[in-house]
């Protein structure tokens, strides 16, 4: 039983610290630096 509670908690740990990794805030490229084509 005991087992059973150290598992889940070191699931829970993992799970905390995978959902940390990753960039954060919206996904976005500065037009100043890559400016985009202008469409014909």
């Amino acid at each position: 039983m005991h087992k059973n509670i150290a598992y889940l908690l070191l699931l829970a740990a993992l799970c905390a610290v995978a959902s940390g990794c990753g960039t954060k805030g919206p996904l976005y490229i500065p037009e100043q630096q890559y400016p985009q084509p202008a469409e014909k």
